[in-house]
């Protein structure tokens, strides 16, 4: 029974489950429609939560997201259920269904429950702020000089080694702009997993820096105290693997533990980008490992600029050249130009006048310039001292021009420097404010001597310095038409007339507080009033230049005993003893005065002068004798191109003379500056000279201008020494220590003297960096033979090397080379040196790792540049490698078989091969010299010259090509090509060194084989009497698509200049100049069917070419176009019967010049080559810009054009018609000049005619009526 029971038991209740499926149906279809309501408000409240969160900003977890996909899906399941159940009741639903469809319902119902009971920790989350404005929603425009600027820092960044990059730049040039844009680039791109941004101002507060960096973070602070703040905030950056952290505007010193950025060896991931104005922020201050100066724009930059920012206004034609004018005007400044330019937009013509008529007269209050005026105002306020502040305001009443001489007596008599003793201390301070004011981008980049600001800068400046110190200022090359007012000149503390004119001075000018007069007159040699300087008492610093002071200058200068300086500048000077009653005087300058021969012994008194400057006087004959000894405080010295009569050493005769020996009184002097013509009037052993810190020092006459010219580098220590005809001068002990101090060394005529080192040397001269030597007959070597070689310093710091005409030079080292020797060399310049076979032994090559130049002339048995490799050479390879070396140039050198000692191969010699290396060449020049072949067939990618930029091939009369293909396709920077006087050259360019056949099929143009010349300007041949063929006869794409010039001269076996193929590669030329070609029949040749082609030429030129019969071989038919020729010359082409074919006349739509002269043209518009066939109806012609046109010396020419067509000349208001006695009319068909008034019947234009139209006035000159 037990069994029968448990039995029914197990069948029982799965029968009955299932049976309540069917009893339940109603209650089951019931409770899923109350669970999807319920499921709905649930949803609908999760719903609520979630937009609340969006408005806060905050991103929905995914959890939430996929939760609101589940429901959706679930509840659109349910009533589709609900729906289809409704549909089935309709019927009568069997058991089976009924079963069915509870079953369903009571999952639906569990499923639908489920979801409604999940809960979330929470629906959204608090992301971080992204740099997520896009460069246009910026208004951010990709400018050349910006893009290139943004990649070098998004490449510095990269360094590893850098955790710090800056940006500085003057205020309103880009700065913030760009950083933003390197942050949009960096986050979009990947670049760094988090970038975060914080502005930090000139008044930083350190909490609003940490929060903004917090909010790009999506950080909170729960700190209380601020140092936690911070260590919270570094524990976060930590976190990120990469970050990029970018500081904005930082004036100073800013503390990054306190901000809480950490940095180096903090965090390896986190790097900072920080902008500023001032460089010593970034390099004192914090310690940037790289630094980029943002410069403002270019002036095409500008333009492009603001034509965008100025909308459809800036690009029509009525304004666009004030708008040019307005752009130029806003000094390349991003900020300016568009703050102006969208001020602008949509504004009209008076609108824009008005603008310019701000920006020319430097309104500072006007709306256009007050951003920048108060960025460079604000730039002045923050200047690091008062002294630097004071100079600023200084260069602001200067006006345009900056002189460091001027800058640094100014300086000196103001008083501007404290605590500086000496003009060398106060020039060195000098430099130090330049540099700081450029460090504060309110000087432009430049080398120490060139000062130069922006011209908004200089406004600005001028307009703080006027506040307080009034001054007035002219600029240079302008006419003073009136004197400023009265008044003014009372409180005037500044006047400088910089080299104007100026009709007239007053007899005195009243300026009582007057401490700096600058007075320059241009051309008239004013006469200086005696009562003028009676009203100056405070002055402190007088220029007079260009003035006539003869016969004495004006009394009225004793009076001024504050004076500190005297300049007379290009003055007419007599009688100048007045000068010595300044008993303050500390700085006197002649410079380039005429007129005065003797100084006046009254200069003896000024015992306080410590500058003199007689720089090209060059009528002064006399010093006093001991004017000079009583010149104690005398520190620096300045007699240049002077014929001064010195006291010959040793004479008993004692003269008036002054002699150089009186120089050993001047315990003082650190600067002589002084050319001596005579070796014997120079002193003995004068120990003073060991005490100067900068000379100038030239001894002798007949210097070579060969290399580099004195005073091109910029040493402190200049010597040049000539002895002559007496060489015991080498023997001095004062001359020991000049040639032994110098930095530029020049020698010339030493006789007896075989090599440099030690004979004049025996330390090596290691302080020279540039050695020139030149016309010396005995010197055979430079460093001596192998037993004084073996020492380490030998020119360690030698950086250029000349050698001029030194006859027997048969080394530069007669021995093993001592180790450092030549290490800094950068310039090599050998020139008319007979007996030297090689420059540089093979051993001295590694040594020349900074050598950029090489210069080698006129050496008639040199064979080599680099000599064989000897058994005692240890190095390693024989590789020759000039790895930085930027020109080379291969002169006259008739003996010269290789750069390296390597053999011929088949007799054929070879300049380059593959052991030289010259990666950076980027000029090289090859005049006369007996190569069969520049450079192997098949240049390797090591030696392919890939950067040359210019090449010259003069006189090389054995080769018999310049390029193989693959030669030409490495050269792919090549920008100038010059070639000139090849005798065998028939073709430029050979396929794999084969002449023999030139005109290969097209279709052998190697596949794989790269463009030719893709970035050659221009082309120069000429004097290639057996030139046939200029083009390679096969061409790949963008071959030559930069060419922009060619020039062919007196190429007498050329038959044409372009042939069909070449057409549609030169994309870019522009002009074209074709002379003395005697052979040339076309400049076009066309062959066969042609594409259509717009040919760019704006300028042809064409002479002397006497077989020249068309311009083209054949009617082009309008397939080859010409619509931007703007000018062409076509003279002395015999065999030239018309100018222009008629399809090619249709375009002429920019010609603006056409002169043909000496020619046997007919006519200048002909059909078809001549051709019997007329035009079946006639042709408009308009030639719209056509403004001159000159007809000379034409014998055969009988009419512009035969056919009968319609000419319109709109602007046409010169016709040359000069010596065409065959011209008949101007045209046959409907003619229209509107503004011609007259022909011109000579070259001179003073001869001319006119009868109310064209072809009447032709006419008439035909017949002879006039």
């Amino acid at each position: 029974m037990d069994t029968i029971a448990s039995i029914a038991s197990n069948v029982a209740v799965p029968v009955l489950k299932q049976l309540t499926y069917v009893l339940l149906y109603n209650t089951y279809v019931t409770n899923l429609e109350n669970e999807v309501q319920k499921l709905q408000r649930e949803e609908k409240e999760v719903r609520h939560t979630v937009e609340a969160a969006k408005r806060n900003g905050e991103q929905v977890e995914d959890t939430v997201r996929n939760w609101f996909t589940r429901v959706r899906a679930a509840i659109e399941e349910a009533q589709a259920f609900l729906r289809h159940e409704e549909q089935e009741r309709i019927g009568c639903l069997d058991i089976y269904s009924k079963y069915t469809l509870s079953q369903k319902a009571r999952n639906l119902m569990d499923h639908l429950s489920e979801l409604r009971q999940e809960t979330f920790d929470k629906v959204s989350y608090r992301c971080a702020l992204k740099c997520n404005v896009s460069s246009a929603s910026r208004g951010y425009e990709a400018l050349e000089s910006r893009t290139a600027m943004l990649n070098e820092i998004m490449q510095a960044l990269k360094d590893s080694e850098a955790s710090m990059i800056g940006v500085y730049g003057m205020g309103g040039v880009g700065k913030t702009a760009l950083v933003k844009e390197l942050a949009w680039q960096a986050e979009k791109g990947g670049s760094f997993d988090v970038v975060v941004e914080a502005t930090v101002t000139s008044e930083p507060d350190v909490r609003t820096i940490r929060a903004e960096i917090a909010d790009g973070l999506g950080l909170k602070f729960d700190e209380l105290t601020e140092m936690g703040k911070a260590c919270r905030l570094r524990q976060r950056i930590r976190q990120e693997q990469s970050i990029l952290v970018i500081l904005d505007d930082v004036w100073g010193k800013l503390d990054l533990t306190e901000v809480g950025v950490p940095s180096g060896e903090d965090h390896k991931g986190c790097k900072l980008l920080v902008t500023s104005r001032d460089l010593n922020v970034l390099n004192a201050m914090l310690g940037a490992q790289k630094v980029f100066r943002l410069e403002v724009l270019s002036e095409s930059e500008s333009w492009n600029l603001f034509e965008k920012k100025g909308g459809e206004a800036a690009k029509d034609d009525s304004i666009q050249r004030i708008a040019k004018k307005v752009a130029e005007n806003c000094a390349g400044l991003p900020l300016l130009i568009v703050t102006v330019a969208e001020a602008l937009k949509n504004k009209d013509f008076y609108a824009w006048k008005d603008a310019l008529e701000q920006l020319t007269n430097f309104d500072l209050d006007g709306c256009s310039y007050s951003k920048v005026h108060s960025a460079v105002e604000q730039s002045y306020e923050y200047l690091e001292s008062h002294e630097l502040q004071t100079f600023f305001l200084l260069l602001g009443s200067l006006g345009n021009y900056y002189s460091t001489k001027d800058l640094l007596v100014y300086g000196w008599c103001l008083g501007l420097h404290k605590n500086v003793d000496s003009l060398a201390d106060g020039r060195n301070r000098l430099y130090k404010l330049i540099d700081n004011l450029r460090a504060a981008s309110l000087l432009l980049e430049g080398e120490r001597y060139q000062v130069e600001a922006l011209h908004i800068v200089r406004i600005v400046a001028a307009a703080i310095a006027s506040r307080t110190k009034p001054f007035f200022t002219m600029q240079r090359n302008t006419e003073l038409k009136e004197w400023p007012r009265m008044d003014f000149l009372k409180n005037c503390q500044h006047i400088f007339l910089d080299w104007c004119y100026i009709n007239e001075l007053p007899e005195k000018l009243e300026c009582p507080t007057l401490k700096i007069l600058q007075l320059c007159s241009q051309g008239n040699y004013l006469k200086l009033p005696d009562n003028f300087f009676v009203e100056m008492r405070e002055l402190k610093v007088l220029t007079l230049g260009g003035l006539n002071c003869t016969p004495s200058l004006p009394s009225s200068l004793g009076l001024l005993t504050n004076l500190q300086a005297l300049n007379l500048c290009k003055c007419m000077l007599e009688d100048i003893a007045v000068v010595g009653e300044l008993k303050n005087l500390e700085i006197l300058s002649l410079e380039k005065s005429e007129l005065i021969e003797e100084l006046p012994a009254e200069i003896g008194q000024l015992i306080h002068l410590r500058f003199l400057d007689l720089t090209d006087c060059s009528t002064l004959r006399v010093i006093p004798h001991n004017l000079i000894s009583k010149l104690t405080s005398l520190e620096e010295l300045l007699i240049e191109n002077c014929n001064i009569q010195w006291e010959v050493q040793g004479c008993k005769n004692q003269g008036n003379d002054s002699s150089l020996s009186e120089l050993g009184s001047l315990h003082k002097l650190t600067t002589l500056n002084i050319h001596i013509n005579d070796a014997s009037v120079f002193p003995r052993d004068l120990l003073a000279l060991g005490k100067l810190h900068s000379y100038n020092i030239s001894i002798g006459n007949g210097w070579n201008s060969f290399g580099v010219e004195s005073g091109f580098f910029k040493v402190s220590r200049v010597f040049k020494l000539n002895p002559s005809m007496d060489p015991r001068i080498l023997m001095d002990y004062g001359i020991k220590m000049l040639m032994n101090r110098a930095e530029d060394l020049h020698l010339a005529e030493l006789k007896g003297v075989r090599e440099v080192l030690y004979e004049l040397n025996d330390d090596g001269f290691s302080l020279l960096k540039h050695l020139s030597i030149q016309n010396c007959d005995d010197m055979w070597s430079i460093i001596g033979p192998i037993e004084w070689a073996h020492r380490d310093h030998a020119f360690p710091n030698l950086e250029s090397l000349i050698l001029h005409n030194l006859s027997n030079l048969e080394r530069i080292c007669s021995g093993p080379l001592p180790a450092q020797a030549f290490t800094k060399l950068r310039v090599v310049k050998i020139k008319g040196c007979d007996q030297i076979e090689f420059v540089f032994p093979h051993s001295m090559v590694e040594q020349l790792s900074e050598l950029l130049e090489v210069e080698i002339c006129e050496c008639k048995f040199m064979t080599k540049i680099v000599a064989e490799k000897i058994k005692e050479d240890d190095s390693e390879t024989d590789k020759i490698q000039f790895l930085k070396m930027r020109s080379l140039t291969l002169e006259c050198l008739p003996s010269l078989v290789s750069l390296s000692p390597e053999p011929s191969v088949n007799n054929t010699i070879q300049l380059f091969t593959e052991k030289v290396e010259f990666p950076n060449l980027e000029n090289l020049k090859l005049c006369s010299i007996n190569v069969h072949k520049i450079w192997d067939d098949k240049l390797s990618a090591q030696t392919s010259f890939q950067n040359l930029t210019t090449l010259t091939v003069d006189g090389c009369e054995r080769l018999a090509y310049l390029f193989s293909y693959h030669v030409a396709a490495r050269l792919v920077n090549l920008q100038h090509l010059l070639i000139n006087s090849c005798k065998l050259v028939e073709h430029i360019f050979s396929r794999d060194g084969n002449t023999d056949n030139v005109r290969l099929a097209r279709k052998s143009v190697p596949t794989e084989m790269g463009p030719i010349f893709p970035n050659l300007e221009t082309v120069v041949i000429s004097e290639m009497e057996s030139l046939k063929s200029i083009w390679p006869s096969q061409l790949p794409q963008n071959s030559f698509s930069k060419l922009k010039k060619m020039e062919i001269t007196y190429c007498s076996s050329i038959l044409n200049v372009f042939q069909s193929h070449v057409l549609d590669k030169l994309l870019s030329l522009d002009s074209l100049d074709v002379w003395y070609c005697d052979a040339l029949e076309f400049v076009y040749e066309i062959e066969g069917g042609i594409n259509e082609v717009d040919i760019q030429l704006r300028a042809l030129s064409l002479g002397h070419l006497p077989n020249l019969k068309h311009l083209m071989n054949k009617d082009p038919q309008e397939c080859v176009r010409f619509q931007n020729l703007s000018m062409v010359k076509v003279t002395t082409c015999k065999s030239l019967k018309h100018v222009f074919p008629l399809s090619m006349a249709k375009d002429l739509l920019q010609l603006g010049v056409l002169e043909i002269s000496d020619c046997g043209v007919e006519e200048i518009i002909g059909n078809e080559h001549g051709g019997g066939e007329e035009q079946e109806s006639p042709l408009g012609l308009v030639f719209p810009k056509l403004a001159c046109i000159k007809l000379l010396n034409l014998p055969e020419l009988r009419w512009f054009c035969n056919e009968n067509h319609y000419f319109r000349f709109p602007l046409l208001n010169q016709l040359y018609l000069v010596e065409c006695p065959a011209m008949e009319t101007f045209s046959h068909g409907i003619l229209r000049a509107s503004i011609l008034r007259r022909i011109y019947l000579n070259e001179k234009g003073d001869q001319s005619h006119w009868e109310g139209d064209l072809n009447t006035t032709i006419r008439k000159i035909f017949t002879k009526e006039i």
